[in-house]
Protein backbone atom coordinates (compact mmCIF):
# COMPACT_ATOMS: atom_id res chain seq x y z
CA UNK A 1 0.00 0.00 0.00
CA UNK A 2 1.23 2.99 -1.23
CA UNK A 3 2.07 6.14 1.73
CA UNK A 4 3.63 9.05 2.10
CA UNK A 5 4.45 11.72 5.28
CA UNK A 6 4.58 15.23 4.39
CA UNK A 7 4.79 18.30 6.97
CA UNK A 8 3.25 16.18 9.94
CA UNK A 9 0.69 14.32 7.65
CA UNK A 10 0.77 10.39 6.92
CA UNK A 11 -1.06 9.52 3.59
CA UNK A 12 -2.77 6.41 2.64
CA UNK A 13 -3.78 5.43 -0.46
CA UNK A 14 -6.46 2.53 -0.10
CA UNK A 15 -7.26 0.67 -3.38
CA UNK A 16 -9.55 -1.93 -4.92
CA UNK A 17 -12.23 -3.29 -3.03
CA UNK A 18 -11.97 -3.81 1.21
CA UNK A 19 -13.93 -6.61 2.63
CA UNK A 20 -13.96 -9.28 4.74
CA UNK A 21 -11.57 -11.64 2.58
CA UNK A 22 -8.65 -8.83 2.76
CA UNK A 23 -9.40 -7.00 5.71
CA UNK A 24 -7.34 -8.12 8.03
CA UNK A 25 -4.18 -7.95 5.28
CA UNK A 26 -5.27 -4.42 5.01
CA UNK A 27 -5.38 -3.53 8.70
CA UNK A 28 -2.26 -5.41 9.33
CA UNK A 29 -0.27 -3.20 6.37
CA UNK A 30 -2.30 -0.05 7.71
CA UNK A 31 -0.48 -1.06 11.44
CA UNK A 32 2.99 -1.41 9.67
CA UNK A 33 2.80 1.86 8.13
CA UNK A 34 1.68 4.01 11.26
CA UNK A 35 3.86 2.85 13.33
CA UNK A 36 6.75 3.54 10.85
CA UNK A 37 6.31 6.71 10.57
CA UNK A 38 5.93 9.89 12.90
CA UNK A 39 2.73 12.01 11.97
CA UNK A 40 0.01 14.21 13.46
CA UNK A 41 -2.64 13.64 11.02
CA UNK A 42 -4.24 10.95 8.75
CA UNK A 43 -5.53 11.54 5.33
CA UNK A 44 -7.24 8.11 3.75
CA UNK A 45 -6.89 8.84 -0.13
CA UNK A 46 -9.96 6.40 -1.79
CA UNK A 47 -8.95 7.32 -5.14
CA UNK A 48 -8.34 4.00 -6.18
CA UNK A 49 -10.68 2.15 -3.61
CA UNK A 50 -13.82 0.88 -5.47
CA UNK A 51 -15.92 -0.43 -2.46
CA UNK A 52 -15.47 -0.79 1.29
CA UNK A 53 -17.45 -3.66 2.85
CA UNK A 54 -18.36 -3.32 7.19
CA UNK A 55 -14.85 -4.94 7.42
CA UNK A 56 -13.40 -1.91 5.75
CA UNK A 57 -15.66 0.71 8.00
CA UNK A 58 -14.16 -0.84 10.60
CA UNK A 59 -10.98 -0.20 10.16
CA UNK A 60 -11.43 3.49 9.17
CA UNK A 61 -13.61 3.79 12.19
CA UNK A 62 -10.06 2.23 14.70
CA UNK A 63 -8.01 4.87 13.14
CA UNK A 64 -10.05 7.92 13.61
CA UNK A 65 -10.31 6.51 17.20
CA UNK A 66 -7.14 6.69 17.19
CA UNK A 67 -6.22 9.74 15.67
CA UNK A 68 -9.08 12.15 15.46
CA UNK A 69 -7.65 14.38 12.86
CA UNK A 70 -8.40 11.52 10.21
CA UNK A 71 -10.38 13.23 7.04
CA UNK A 72 -10.87 10.87 4.12
CA UNK A 73 -9.95 12.58 0.31
CA UNK A 74 -11.11 12.06 -3.42
CA UNK A 75 -13.80 9.17 -2.50
CA UNK A 76 -15.98 7.85 -5.37
CA UNK A 77 -19.44 8.32 -5.71
CA UNK A 78 -20.19 4.36 -4.36
CA UNK A 79 -17.89 4.67 -1.59
CA UNK A 80 -19.38 8.05 -0.79
CA UNK A 81 -22.62 6.69 -0.70
CA UNK A 82 -22.01 4.72 1.84
CA UNK A 83 -20.13 6.28 3.96
CA UNK A 84 -23.31 8.51 3.91
CA UNK A 85 -25.80 5.43 4.56
CA UNK A 86 -23.98 4.81 7.95
CA UNK A 87 -23.14 8.47 8.53
CA UNK A 88 -19.02 9.03 8.51
CA UNK A 89 -20.10 12.12 6.83
CA UNK A 90 -21.14 13.53 10.59
CA UNK A 91 -17.75 11.86 12.32
CA UNK A 92 -14.87 13.40 10.20
CA UNK A 93 -14.13 15.13 7.02
CA UNK A 94 -15.27 13.13 3.40
CA UNK A 95 -14.27 15.08 0.15
CA UNK A 96 -15.82 13.32 -2.84
CA UNK A 97 -13.75 12.70 -6.06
Amino acid sequence: MKHNVENGTLTIFMEGVVNSFNAEEVEKEIDAIMSESSFERVVLDLEKTSYLSSAGLRIIVRIKQQYDDTSIIKTPQAVYDIFEMVGFQNMMKIEKL
